[in-house]
């Protein structure tokens, strides 16, 4: 879904970045392991962003569409389901790239290494229905 596209939908009270950017808030309010978040539309310009200031939004944006789109293509090719998310570990962070809105766009989490996994995969999916409801998939 593009920003345009978006901007249509804005019908609510506030803008639909607006709304996403208070999901993407709360999301942070819920898991303290969350260093920041953005969501992007399936062409990876952002929607919506809660990633600290010295982070490129433009690129973890277009870098996690693209992570989306090449995990999706990996599995197709292996003939498995759809994934929904991508994951990351290293040794301090955890970066999660999950699809939202039948694939029109994406949410990006980066977390501290010692985030509770289960939780964050509970909030991360509860964010993401938010964020679809916002944009009517």
């Amino acid at each position: 879904m593009s920003i345009q596209q978006t901007e249509r939908i804005a019908g609510r009270v506030g803008s639909v970045a607006d709304m996403l950017q208070a999901v993407l808030l709360d999301l942070r309010r819920r898991v303290p392991y969350v260093r920041g978040s953005a969501i992007a539309d399936r062409s990876g310009l952002p929607i919506a962003s809660d990633l600290p200031p010295k982070v490129n939004v433009m690129m973890v944006a277009a870098m996690s569409a693209l992570a989306m789109q090449s995990c999706s293509n990996v599995v197709a090719n292996l003939g498995l389901e759809p994934a929904d998310r991508v994951m990351t570990e290293s040794k301090d962070s955890v970066v999660v790239v999950r699809s939202i809105a039948k694939g029109t766009a994406s949410l990006f989490a980066m977390m501290s290494g010692d985030v509770d996994r289960d939780l964050a995969a509970k909030e991360l999916d509860q964010a993401a229905r938010e964020a679809e409801e916002i944009l009517g998939a």
